[in-house]
């Protein structure tokens, strides 16, 4: 009787014991799991043109933003440069659409394997010369027979918002038929925001990376901008964004929203969708 007393008690010991090791090896492989992480992310950053130049000084804040639509006006009009050339419809009131009485040659012609800094540089002469406010415009890209412009404030660049857009149709001759221009004022930070939290720029290029966004000899670009959220009141609302280019030609935004950042990888297929008018097919 003695002799299973005994047994039971080793047996209990044992068991507490096993329990208690399991404890000690979960967050021991857990700890090993993150070192290997870290060890393959450092790797992989060394190896990438462009990461050792970023800051790691946390200046950036979630700070959100907030503008109002501007509403062309018949005064608004009379300020476009060579108006003479162009026939304006404003009926939307936010929206202005502006059509070339002769189809205008573009003064560069727009190829991938084209410099285009001096491409950019050339179609923003352009728009200052046909546009309201031109000179607010940055070229971003082509999309079929699309030129797709975004509006830069003063307190810095937008990215795919519908709001501040300046977007150019071209002919099958590959000149400039019409635009349609939207664009945004008053911008400034949003009143009573509160737990500000500060992000880096290679904060932002590791949660890239963790996400295998960013491999080993990738070439990267950071620039900081604002990003177009959820609007939740009657004006419209920005995140602060970094926006991360890898090799030239894919685009990442590390918004710094309220809550927790968030990474979002735009195409401009996709934004010009969402530009179309809903039809009852797609309603």
């Amino acid at each position: 009787m003695q002799w299973n007393k005994i047994k039971l008690m080793f047996i209990l010991a044992f068991l507490v014991l096993n329990i208690y090791l399991i404890f000690q090896l979960f967050p021991q492989e857990e700890t090993e799991q993150l070192v290997l992480e870290t060890e393959s992310q450092d790797k992989v950053l060394s190896s990438v043109t462009g990461y050792k130049e970023l800051s790691d000084e946390e200046t950036e804040t979630n700070q959100q933003y907030e503008a109002k639509k501007l509403h062309f006006t018949d005064e608004d009009l009379e300020k476009i440069p060579q108006d003479e050339e162009l026939d304006f419809d404003v009926s939307s009131g936010d929206q202005l659409v502006a059509t070339f009485k002769e189809p205008k040659e573009l003064p560069i012609e727009i190829s991938a394997d084209d410099d285009q800094e001096q491409i950019t540089e050339e179609l923003s002469e352009f728009a200052e010369d046909y546009v309201l406010n031109g000179k607010d415009y940055t070229y971003w890209g082509r999309q079929g027979n699309k030129l797709l412009f975004f509006q830069k404030t003063s307190e810095g660049q937008t990215y795919f918002s519908p709001d501040s857009l300046l977007l150019v149709t071209l002919n099958s001759d590959y000149k400039v038929t019409e635009y349609t221009q939207t664009y945004i004022e008053d911008f400034k930070k949003s009143e009573n925001q509160e737990n500000l939290k500060h992000y880096s720029e290679k904060q932002a290029v590791k949660a890239l990376q963790s996400k295998q966004l960013i491999e080993i000899n990738d070439k990267i670009e950071v620039e900081k901008g604002f990003y177009p959220t959820i609007e939740l009141s009657s004006k419209l609302n920005f995140a602060p964004a970094y926006k991360i280019t890898v090799n030239g030609t894919k685009h990442y935004f590390y918004m710094l929203l309220p809550d927790y950042p968030y990474t979002n990888a735009p195409t401009e297929s996709v934004f010009l969708s969402s530009l179309e008018p809903e039809t009852e097919e797609t309603q």
